[in-house]
């Protein structure tokens, strides 16, 4: 609940629980609601006033004064009993009473008003306000005497109240506005102890005070006067001083040091030993008296009665108890007294021997031979007898194992050893002999404690790993760096540490960072790289892996198995020809092998087998002449032919899953049956002058003759004269579509197989867009002599483009540059080298992990 009338404004600091701190500041105003009530706030108490005989109507002889909490008050005044005749009325907004009439005011007659303050503002309902009680308001005719401020005055001080220091002031009107003087009277004790400022009011302490002393009374009665200069009029009111009590006397103990002899240690718990007593001179809680003691095998009552709260031991503490007890009263603060008590005992054989320890946990080796020290027990007896050893059941031996009966050395037995347990538990006894006291043998005392002997394994086996022979793991290509393999598991017949395995991988020779990673502690295999089947990494990868156990010194056992690594379809069948063109006969028969198209696939299985199926683009009506064989490639003709040029499709797929998928353009013309010979477009074709001297690639006329011949039977010709034009096709290499590649940068956590860039060049040759790109390794690390990149080549609308991608973990804080060479070759064999130098470009800089 909110208080406004308190506090208009809260501010909190929020807090966040949970994760990071954090503060914020949180302001909260409060709305103020009208519901308290006004006050009256005048003093002193009750209302008294004083009106001149002939004073005039109006003349202000009282102001009521009020007060509300609420923030929106609306405070009148009012007079609801008039006892006076109608003698004086009140500003209601101001609070101002005044006289009314003409009429004379009475000597020493009381005129009587009863008023009161409401707030308009706050509606208790609809015909009543929130208002001050009644008020009774006093007015006397001429004069009156003082009015103190209070009917009556107390104050408490304590004992040790300084001298001539304030302790209360008491305050009077004067209702004729003059001086007043003030004077102080004891009413039975205590005259002189106290005094008052004669002006001031103040009342302030004489003499010393001590509640102790019985001369001195612990409540005071006085009587204070207010008397008005000049003869004026006097009152008088009461004062009541009470001294309190301060906790200035500490306890005190009868005895400065009690003593109590021959206490029996085996006395009963809380049986009562001594008595000590102390006394406080201070009075009530002061001087209430609690004891303490500062041993807990003691405790005292409130009667100072001290009783054992634990066993007593004479055999402890050089047979004798002693402590501090402490008396302390309830003052505040509390005053403390302190007195020793000592408590001398009797010994009695009442202990029984102690080992060491309980448990008692000695290695021995498996292979120990006789007479071979395992342990020895201690025990001891606080009573001081003399304590002897053997087994439990009686006897010296127990098993393969004896004890020594004064010594507690426990052997092998002289006798052949043959520890094949874990551990051999046995079970001692030690045996008091009452030498302490007299009588001491009476009682014998006997305890028992346990030998774990615990047999130390020897590492005389080395891991093996038995199923080692049946490991024939496979793993995609192209499977992420990390993805599991196999577990391996190898086992090792000690124990302890000696047979616990942690798992390696044996590096192979000549081979730069390891293919495969395995856990050494649970066996899992996984790969550190990611593998291409139709790259360097082949068919099939060998690993070695290695089990060592944590013995000292450690042995080892290894593994070696072989991985397949199994195809996945990422190659697309690949023709032999960018365009299949061939002639056919016009007469060739239904049936006839027409061609022969040939693609290949460098994948494997079903990803690497090749079907073929033919389709006509430019005109569907094509396929009704043709038809291919899936496996072979053979077109087939299976309708005459009857035109003279026929365009078709071959696709090549693979069975993969999905499959890829190549196609190529194959030309048929279709030429006549031989009873004509060729026949030339024009007669001359030349003849063609050039000059030796020719700067290769200038564009020349060269005239020549040619023959045209059939291969009919017989075979007829004709000859002409041609034209050719020269262009020198060597300067026409595969073209970079950018000279510059970059910079790039690359991130050092980019996963496995993450793409850096993708680079194009075209082929140079018009038809022929089909270029090879090749990644080509360098001789140091940072010119991919390690593999760290590989390269993709993929089709894209008509375009070759290659990606480069990352092939192992990439680390910058040892390799921070690369250094790439990419060749790019046209399908006549030129070649076009971009070498990668440069924050991951393909000019002049290097491509830098971050």
């Amino acid at each position: 609940m909110l208080f406004l009338n308190s506090h208009r404004r809260y501010i909190r600091n929020g807090i966040l629980e949970e994760g990071d701190t954090d503060n914020q500041r949180v302001i909260i105003h409060v709305k103020d609601v009208n519901d308290e009530p006004p006050y009256f706030i005048n003093r002193p108490l009750p209302m008294q006033a004083v009106v001149q005989l002939n004073a005039p109507p109006n003349t202000p002889v009282f102001t009521l004064q009020a007060r509300d909490p609420d923030t929106d008050h609306n405070i009148h005044y009012f007079i609801v009993r008039d006892r006076t005749g109608g003698r004086f009325e009140v500003d209601e907004r101001s609070g101002v009473v005044r006289t009314r009439g003409t009429d004379l005011f009475q000597l020493d007659m009381e005129y009587v008003l009863y008023v009161k303050a409401e707030d308009q503002n706050g509606k208790v309902d609809d015909r009543r306000f929130q208002s001050t009680p009644e008020e009774r308001l006093s007015i006397v005719g001429g004069k009156r005497a003082p009015q103190f401020y209070m009917p009556s005055y107390e104050a408490e001080i304590p004992e040790n109240q300084k001298k001539d220091s304030d302790i209360i002031s008491v305050k009077a009107k004067s209702f004729a506005d003059r001086e007043i003087r003030y004077t102080l009277k004891a009413q039975g004790q205590g005259a002189g102890t106290f005094n008052i400022g004669p002006t001031s009011g103040i009342v302030k302490l004489a003499k010393e005070l001590d509640f102790e002393d019985l001369r001195q009374p612990h409540v005071y009665s006085l009587v204070v006067t207010a008397t008005e200069d000049s003869g004026g009029f006097s009152t008088s009111v009461e004062l009541t001083i009470r001294v309190t009590d301060v906790n200035d006397n500490a306890p005190k103990f009868e005895l400065p040091d009690y003593q109590a002899h021959n206490v029996d240690e085996d006395i009963p718990l809380g049986t009562s030993i001594l008595k000590v007593k102390a006394m406080d001179a201070d009075s009530g809680a002061n001087a209430e008296i609690e004891y303490l003691v500062s041993d807990d095998h003691f405790a005292v009552d409130s009667n100072g009665i001290i009783v054992n709260n634990k066993q007593l031991d004479a055999d402890n503490n050089n047979a004798y108890y002693e402590f501090v007890v402490t008396a302390k009263d309830k003052g505040e603060p509390a005053k403390t007294g302190t007195a020793t008590v000592r408590v001398y005992t009797k010994n009695k054989n009442d202990e029984e021997p102690k080992f060491s320890q309980q448990v008692y946990t000695p290695n021995v080796d498996e292979n120990a031979g006789p007479n071979t020290l395992v342990t020895t027990v201690v025990a001891s007896d606080k009573d001081g007898d003399n304590v002897r050893f053997g087994f439990v059941g009686g006897g010296t031996s127990s098993g393969q194992f004896v004890i020594e009966e004064i010594t507690g050395v426990i052997r092998l037995h002289s006798k052949a050893i043959s520890l094949d347990r874990d551990k051999y538990e046995l079970n001692v006894t030690a045996m008091d002999d009452g030498s302490c006291c007299v009588n001491g043998d009476a009682t014998i005392h006997t305890s028992t404690a346990v030998v774990v002997v615990f047999i130390t394994d020897v590492n005389d086996n080395k891991p093996v790993f038995k199923d080692c022979g049946t490991y024939y793991p496979k793993v995609e290509e192209g499977a992420p760096n990390g993805s599991p393999v196999i577990k391996v598991q190898a086992t090792d017949e000690d124990k302890g540490v000696n047979g616990q395995v942690k798992y390696s991988i044996v590096q192979q020779p000549n081979q730069k960072g390891t293919k495969f990673t395995v856990d050494e502690e649970t066996g899992e295999v996984s790969t550190n790289k990611v593998f291409d089947r139709e790259g360097d990494d082949g068919k099939f990868v060998s690993v070695t892996v290695k089990a060592t156990d944590q013995g000292e010194p450690s042995l080892e056992g290894v593994c070696s198995f072989t991985v397949e690594i199994t195809d996945v379809n990422d190659n697309p069948p690949l023709f032999d020809r960018q365009k299949y063109v061939e002639n056919v006969k016009q007469d060739a028969s239904i049936g006839t092998n027409i061609l022969r198209v040939s693609a290949s696939d460098e994948d494997a299985d079903n990803n690497g087998a090749i079907v073929y199926t033919l389709s006509a683009p430019h005109s569907p009506n094509d396929l009704e002449y043709f038809e291919i064989q899936p496996e072979s490639g053979w077109i087939v003709l299976k309708k005459p032919l009857d035109r003279e040029r026929y365009r078709l499709k071959v696709y090549a797929s693979d069975r993969g899953d999905p499959p890829s998928t190549a196609d190529v353009d194959v030309e048929l013309d279709v030429v006549d049956r031989n009873n004509k010979p060729p026949i030339w477009d024009r007669n001359i074709y030349g003849p063609i002058h050039i000059r030796e001297n020719v700067t290769v690639g200038t564009r020349e006329t060269y005239k020549l003759e040619a023959m045209a011949q059939d291969k009919g039977y017989p075979p007829l010709s004709r000859t002409v004269e041609v034209q050719i034009d020269v262009v020198d096709r060597a300067n026409n290499p595969p073209v970079w579509d950018n000279t510059v590649y970059g910079p790039i940068y690359v991130k050092e956590n980019m996963p496995v197989g993450g793409k850096v860039v993708s680079i194009k060049a075209s082929s140079g040759i018009e038809g022929n867009p089909t270029v090879f790109y090749r990644l080509m390794p360098g001789s140091t690390a940072q010119t991919n002599k390690l593999h760290t990149f590989y390269l993709q080549q993929r089709p894209d609308n008509g375009d070759t483009w290659a990606d480069i991608k990352v092939n192992h973990p990439l680390d910058f804080e040892t390799i921070k540059e690369y250094n790439l060479t990419v060749r790019v070759e046209g399908a006549e064999g030129k070649r076009q080298e971009r070498r990668l130098p440069g924050e991951n470009s393909f000019t002049k800089r290097l491509l830098r992990p971050l």
